[in-house]
C-alpha cells in the first residue's frame, strides 16, 4: 500500500465494499465510534494528535457540533457538510497549538487521502474533484464519508505531528540521526515516491463516489477553449463564462439526476413485489409526488441553455455565452406551483421510505440494489429524493455569481437580478409550506410510537389525517411517593395526550387522550375564565369554551372584560400571576376522566402551557363553525348571589319563561327564598314578587293566566297578573288556590289536547298521580273575576280553580312525568311507563327488559338512573339514561341506525332535546349530541351546573333554561337560556 508522505496507516477493516457520502446520516443517528458523542473543545487538544483514528474521531465529533451550530447551502442534502476552510480550522484546534498553517493543512489532506478515506468532496466542489485534494477555502464543500463511519476509522500514525521514537531526543534539542525526526523540522530531501506519483496513484485508490464524468478532466469554460482565447479575454469576462458554464453543466447533471430518479426508482418501484401490491401506488405517489412535473420543466430549460450556447459557439470561435438571464425568466413561472408542491413534501417522503426500508427488508434490498448501479455513482436514494430541493437553493447563488460579473449596462443585468429575485421568493414560499410539513412528519414519528399499556382502551387518535395538527409539545412533570415522574404532553388540534417517554420516539400514553372540548385547566384558567373572550359581528361575546354571552344581556360592563367589534378572534395573553407556583391542574371533564397534577419547570411555562391549551380550544372551535349549535344568553346577571350579604336571594332551584300582560317576555326564577320575575333581557331589573321558602318547581298556564308554584311540598296557583309588573291592571287583592299538599314533583302540560297539571305523591314505595284540570278560564277575563273574590264568610267557599281529573298509581318510585302528544310517560327506576289516561288498564313499559336485545340495559340496571324519553321522528323514541341513551320503536323495539347507544362522557343529572340535538346536563358541563349520529356535538364547560326548565310543544321550540357559577364572578349565580343557534325543524307532534 502506498502511503502520503509522513503517514503510515492500516485499514480498520478488510472490507473494501463502495463508500458513500454522508447524504442520508444526520448527527443524530452517526454511530458511536469511539465515543463520538464526546466534544473537544479548542484549548483540550487532542491526547495523541499523531494517531490518525483518534484524529478522526474528534475531527467527526466537531463537524457534528459545527453543523448544529449553523448551516449551509448544501446541509439538507448532507447533513455532515463543512468547508475547507472549517476543516483546517478544526484541526488547528486539534493540534497542538504552536502548530504551523501548512501542517494542519496537509492533516486535513491526510483525511482525505488516508485508506479508508473520511472526507470527500462533494459533487458541486468541482475544484477539488478535478484536483483530489482538500483546499482551506470557504468555497469548496466537503463532506463525511458514510462507510467509513459503518467501516472504522483508518488507523496509523501521522509522523510529521508524532513524537520521535528517540527516547533522548526532546524538542528544541536539534532533531536525532533521524531523517524525519519531528524536532528537526520538516523533511527536505525523502527517498520515497514523488508527490505527483502518490496523489495520482490516491486518486485512483480512494476515490469513494464515482461519478458519470470523468474527474481528472476539467468542466470549465477555459478548457472549451484555446490559450489564445484565454489570453485575449478580460478576466471579468472569463469569470463570467466560467460562472454561466457553470449553470448550464450543473443544470444537465440536475436533468440527470432526475431522470435516474424516474427511470431507476420511481419506474421500477412501480412494479417492484418489495411493496404489497394494494399499497403500491399509494406509496409510490407518497414518495415522489410531482417529481415528474419537474422533470418536465428542467428538461425544456436545459435544452433551451443548450441550444443557446451551441449558437454562440456556432458564432463565435470562444463560444461566448452573451445572455441566460431571458431564457430563466421564460420558465421561471412554472417553478413556483411545482416546487410549492414538491419542496414542503421532501421531509414527509423521506421519513416513509425510512420507515419502510426498517421494516420492509425486501424494500431496503431493493434501494440498496439500485443505488449499486453504476448510474447512480454510488449515491444514497436520498440524494435523488432531496435533489431538487437543494437545486432550488443553489440557483440564486450560481445567479449570483453571473451577475457580480456582468456589467451594469449589459442586457443580462436586468434579467438576472429578476431571477434572483424570484428564485428566491419561491425559496422563501417552499421554506414556509415546509414547516406544515414537518409537523407532518413529526405527528407521523408520534403516531409510529405511541404504545397504549395492555388492557387499556385503545383510541385512534387519527394523526395522520389531512390536516391534523401538532399545536404544542413539551415536558411537565409529576411527583409519584418520593420521585419525580417526567411526562411528554401534546397538545394536537383535537385531542391533548399525557405520555411517559420510552426510549427514542417512543411514548407509553399514561392517561386516556383528552378531547379538546372536555378538557378544563383548574383554577379558572381555560376558555372564558381566562379573559379570551372576544367580540364577533353581532355583538355577542364568544369564548373558548363555547359559551357565548349576548349583548341582548350583557354581563356588567365593569367586571366582563370586552373587545371591540372589529377585534379578532385570537386568544389574548396571559398574565401570571403573582404567585410564584408552577403546579398546572389538567381536568378530564366526564365519566372516564379525571385531574391530573403537573408540575411546570417555570411560573412562565406554566403560563405557556395554559395559553396554548387556550387557543387550541379557541382553533377548534373556529375551524369547526358548525358545532356551535347553542349559545348560552344570559337571563339574571348579579341578582342571586352566593355569598352572605342582601344579593343573597337563595339558591336557584327553577325558572320558566312566559308571555307577560303587555306582550313582552318574562323570566320568573325560584329560590329558597321566593319568586323574582322580571322582563327576559333585562338581567339587572329582576324583583321578588313572592316570599315563600323552599320553592323547588314552578309553572305558568299561560292560556289561564295562572301561575303554579311548589313550595314546601305544597302546589299552589296564583294569579298571573298579580305578580307581573308589567300588568296594567292587577286584581285588587292577591288571591290564591291550593291544588294539593305533600306533593313530591309535578308538571303542567298539553295531552290529548287537554291541558292538565299533574302531581306526584309518594305512598311508600309507589307513586300517586294526580290529574287536574283548570275548570276557572282566564283570570284575565273580567267574567271570571269570581275565582278572584275573597271568602265572604266563615262557612263559604271560595269556587275551585280545578278538577281531578283522573287518578293513576306506578307501582315504583318516580321521578318526573312528561307529556306526549295523547300519553304520559312516567320516569320511574323501572324506566319509562306509558300512560293513557282514556284506557289505564292498558300501560306499558319502555323497555321491555326481557328482551335480549336490551341485555345491555339489564346488565347495569341497578347503576342506572332513568331521565327522559323524547319522541325524535314519526316511528321512534330517544330513551335517555345517566350512562347512555338508546333508540327503540313504537312498538318498544331496539333500533340500531348507526349506533346502538350513545354512551355519554359525563353523568348528566337531567337531560333536554331540540332536534335533532340532545342535551345531557351534568354538574361540570353540558353535553350536546347529535341523536341520528351519536357523534358529541359540543360541550359547554361551567360549575354546578344544572337544568332548570325544559318545556317543549308542537309550535315553539324548546325553552331549556340552566344554571351554573357565574363564570367571571363566582360569588354569584348565573341563569341562562340555552338557546339554539340553527334552523328548527318542523316536530313529528
Amino acid at each position: 500500500m502506498i502511503t502520503p508522505i509522513g503517514i503510515s496507516t492500516t485499514t480498520s477493516s478488510s472490507s473494501t465494499s463502495s463508500r458513500r457520502t454522508s447524504r442520508t446520516s444526520s448527527p443524530s443517528s452517526l454511530p458511536n465510534n469511539n465515543n463520538v458523542a464526546q466534544l473537544v473543545s479548542s484549548d483540550n487538544p487532542v491526547s495523541s494528535p499523531a494517531i490518525l483514528s483518534e484524529l478522526a474521531n474528534r475531527f467527526v465529533t466537531r463537524v457534528i457540533q459545527l453543523n448544529s451550530t449553523r448551516r449551509i447551502f448544501s446541509t439538507d442534502e448532507y447533513p455532515l457538510s463543512f468547508t475547507g476552510e472549517e476543516a483546517v480550522k478544526i484541526v488547528r484546534d486539534l493540534l497542538p497549538a504552536d502548530s504551523r498553517p501548512v501542517l494542519c493543512r496537509k492533516v486535513a489532506r491526510a483525511l482525505m487521502h488516508c485508506t479508508p478515506p473520511l472526507v470527500h468532496p462533494i459533487e458541486y466542489s468541482e475544484k477539488s474533484l478535478r484536483k483530489n485534494t482538500l483546499y482551506d477555502s470557504p468555497r469548496e464543500i466537503y463532506t463525511i464519508i458514510d462507510s467509513t463511519l459503518n467501516e472504522g476509522y483508518a488507523k496509523g500514525v501521522y509522523t510529521l505531528v508524532s513524537l520521535c521514537y528517540s527516547p533522548f531526543c526532546e524538542p528544541g534539542q536539534g532533531g536525532c540521526y533521524s531523517s524525519v525526526c519531528p524536532n528537526r523540522g520538516p523533511p527536505k530531501n525523502i527517498n520515497l515516491l514523488s508527490e505527483s506519483s502518490i496523489r495520482r496513484n490516491m486518486s485512483l485508490a480512494s476515490s469513494s463516489v464515482a461519478s458519470s464524468h470523468d474527474t481528472t478532466l476539467s468542466r470549465a469554460w477555459q478548457a472549451t477553449v484555446t490559450r489564445e482565447i484565454i489570453q485575449s479575454t478580460p478576466d471579468q469576462e472569463i469569470k463570467r463564462q466560467e460562472a454561466i458554464h457553470e449553470l448550464i453543466y450543473t443544470e444537465e447533471d440536475y436533468v440527470r439526476d432526475l431522470n435516474l430518479l424516474d427511470e431507476v426508482f420511481a419506474k421500477s418501484l412501480r412494479t417492484a413485489q418489495c411493496i404489497d401490491e394494494d399499497r403500491r401506488d399509494i406509496f409510490c405517489d407518497a414518495i415522489f409526488n410531482n417529481y415528474l412535473e419537474i422533470l418536465s420543466i428542467h428538461k425544456d430549460l436545459y435544452r433551451d441553455l443548450r441550444d443557446h450556447q451551441s449558437a454562440c459557439q456556432a458564432r463565435s470561435a470562444g463560444g461566448f455565452v452573451d445572455q441566460v438571464g431571458d431564457i430563466f425568466l421564460r420558465h421561471l413561472h412554472r417553478f413556483s406551483d411545482a416546487y410549492s408542491e414538491y419542496g414542503p413534501h421532501v421531509a414527509l417522503a423521506e421519513y416513509l421510505y425510512k420507515q419502510e426500508a426498517s421494516n420492509n427488508i425486501l424494500f431496503q434490498n431493493f434501494l440498496r440494489e439500485k443505488e449499486k448501479m453504476a448510474e447512480c455513482r454510488k449515491l444514497a436514494f436520498r440524494h435523488f429524493i432531496v435533489s431538487p430541493v437543494t437545486r432550488l437553493q443553489r440557483y440564486p447563488l450560481l445567479i449570483d455569481q453571473i451577475l457580480k460579473r456582468t456589467e451594469d449596462d449589459h442586457p443580462d443585468k436586468d434579467d438576472l437580478t429578476r431571477c434572483i429575485e424570484e428564485v428566491r421568493e419561491i425559496s422563501r414560499r417552499v421554506d414556509g409550506l415546509a414547516a406544515q410539513k414537518r409537523m407532518t412528519v413529526r405527528l407521523y414519528e408520534i403516531n409510529d410510537g405511541l404504545k397504549f399499556k395492555t388492557g387499556e382502551k385503545f383510541v385512534d387518535l387519527r394523526l395522520r389525517e389531512r390536516g391534523r395538527q401538532l399545536l404544542f409539545e413539551g415536558t411537565l412533570t409529576r411527583r409519584s411517593h418520593l420521585d419525580t415522574v417526567e411526562h411528554h404532553v401534546f397538545i394536537f388540534d383535537h385531542y391533548l395526550l399525557i405520555t411517559k417517554p420510552k426510549g427514542e420516539k417512543q411514548y407509553l400514553v399514561w392517561k386516556q387522550p383528552i378531547p379538546l372540548e372536555l378538557l378544563h385547566v383548574r383554577d379558572g384558567t381555560e376558555g372564558f375564565a381566562l379573559g379570551t373572550q372576544q367580540r364577533t359581528q353581532n355583538g355577542s361575546t364568544f369564548n373558548a369554551t363555547g359559551l357565548s354571552m349576548k349583548a341582548s344581556s350583557p354581563l356588567s360592563p365593569a367586571t366582563s372584560p370586552k373587545l371591540s367589534p372589529q377585534s379578532p378572534t385570537v386568544a389574548q395573553p396571559l398574565t401570571p400571576p403573582a404567585s410564584s407556583s408552577s403546579v398546572i391542574i389538567l381536568q378530564h371533564l366526564g365519566r372516564f376522566g379525571g385531574e391530573y397534577y403537573f408540575n411546570a419547570a417555570s411560573t412562565q411555562q406554566r403560563m405557556e402551557w395554559k395559553q396554548k391549551i387556550v387557543e387550541a380550544k379557541v382553533a377548534l372551535e373556529e375551524a369547526h363553525p358548525e358545532r356551535k349549535v347553542f349559545e348560552v344568553q344570559s337571563l339574571s346577571d348579579t341578582t342571586f348571589a352566593l355569598t352572605s350579604g342582601p344579593a343573597n336571594h337563595g339558591k336557584i332551584s327553577c325558572s320558566t319563561a312566559f308571555m307577560g300582560a303587555r306582550g313582552i317576555r318574562m323570566i320568573a326564577i325560584g329560590t329558597d327564598l321566593g319568586v323574582w320575575m322580571g322582563v327576559e333581557g333585562d338581567t339587572n331589573n329582576i324583583r321578588r314578587v313572592l316570599t315563600i321558602d323552599d320553592v323547588t318547581q314552578i309553572a305558568v298556564l299561560e292560556e289561564y293566566h295562572i301561575f303554579l308554584v311548589l313550595a314546601d311540598k305544597t302546589l299552589t296557583a296564583y294569579p298571573l297578573d298579580s305578580l307581573d309588573s308589567t300588568a296594567p291592571i292587577k286584581p285588587t287583592e292577591r288571591a290564591s288556590y291550593k291544588i294539593a299538599s305533600n306533593v313530591s314533583f309535578f308538571n303542567a302540560g298539553v295531552c290529548d289536547k287537554r291541558t292538565l297539571v299533574l302531581i306526584m305523591k309518594k305512598k311508600g314505595v309507589d307513586s300517586l298521580f294526580r290529574a287536574f284540570e283548570p275548570v276557572c278560564g282566564s283570570l284575565r277575563d273580567p267574567r271570571n273575576a269570581k275565582f278572584l273574590a275573597a271568602k265572604t264568610g266563615f262557612f263559604s267557599k271560595a269556587p275551585s280553580w280545578f278538577k281531578l281529573h283522573r287518578e293513576f298509581y306506578v307501582g315504583a318510585e318516580s321521578s318526573s312525568i312528561q307529556f306526549l302528544k295523547a300519553r304520559l310517560a312516567v320516569v320511574c327506576v323501572r324506566g319509562f311507563e306509558i300512560i293513557d289516561l282514556k284506557h289505564l288498564n292498558m300501560n306499558s313499559n319502555l323497555p321491555e327488559l326481557q328482551n335480549p336485545d336490551f341485555a345491555f340495559v339489564l346488565q347495569r340496571a341497578e347503576q342506572l338512573t332513568p331521565l327522559g324519553m323524547f319522541k325524535i321522528d314519526r316511528e321512534n323514541y330517544l330513551l335517555c339514561y345517566d350512562q347512555f341513551a338508546f333508540m327503540v320503536n313504537m312498538r318498544g323495539q331496539l333500533v340500531r341506525t348507526n349506533y346502538v347507544w350513545i354512551e355519554w362522557e359525563g353523568a348528566p343529572q337531567s337531560v333536554a332535546f331540540s332536534y335533532p340535538y340532545i342535551i345531557g346536563f351534568d354538574s361540570r358541563f353540558i353535553e350536546v349530541r347529535h341523536v341520528e349520529t351519536g357523534e358529541l356535538v359540543q360541550v359547554i364547560p361551567g360549575e354546578n351546573m344544572q337544568c332548570l326548565q325544559y318545556k317543549q310543544n308542537a309550535l315553539t321550540p324548546p325553552v331549556i333554561h340552566g344554571c351554573m357559577t357565574h363564570p367571571f364572578k363566582p360569588d354569584y349565580q348565573l341563569v341562562f337560556h340555552l338557546a339554539s343557534v340553527f334552523e328548527q325543524p318542523i316536530l313529528w307532534q
